[in-house]
């Protein structure tokens, strides 16, 4: 009997060997199913999730704080989008300052939290 969701895996795992993907012996630490290196990276195909290994205590920690800055930048994004919305929708002079000022200030952030999490991707590459 396949697992619910099963068939969906069996497929991701076959479209990614067949991609060029490469299955390796390492296991996903959260449901020790195979890790595959994809372009370089390595990604859980059941979690559906990017996996990184690491060596050291300095490691782990980069780990997280890359981890932590790709959800706040995707926070970000959704939040820019959202005042778009609102900003196309207004037409209060004094409204379209304020949802203004604080688009300028949320892509000051995204901005400033990509070239961080880009700063510690390389600091984890050497």
């Amino acid at each position: 009997m396949v697992e619910k969701g099963g068939d969906d895996y069996m497929k991701r795992m076959a479209d990614a060997l067949r991609s060029g993907a490469k299955m390796l012996s390492d296991t996903c630490p959260a449901c020790g199913s195979p890790i595959f290196e994809i372009k370089g990276e390595l990604w859980c195909l059941k979690c559906n999730k990017r996996v990184i290994k690491v060596r050291s205590d300095q490691e782990i920690s980069t780990a997280l704080s890359i981890y932590s800055l790709m959800n706040t930048a995707s926070v970000l994004a959704t939040k820019i989008e959202e005042l778009t919305i609102l900003l196309s929708r207004t037409v209060d002079v004094d409204e379209i300052k304020k949802i203004s000022e604080t688009l300028s200030t949320t892509l000051k952030t995204l901005e400033q939290t990509l070239k961080i999490q880009k700063i510690l991707r390389r600091q984890a590459k050497e």
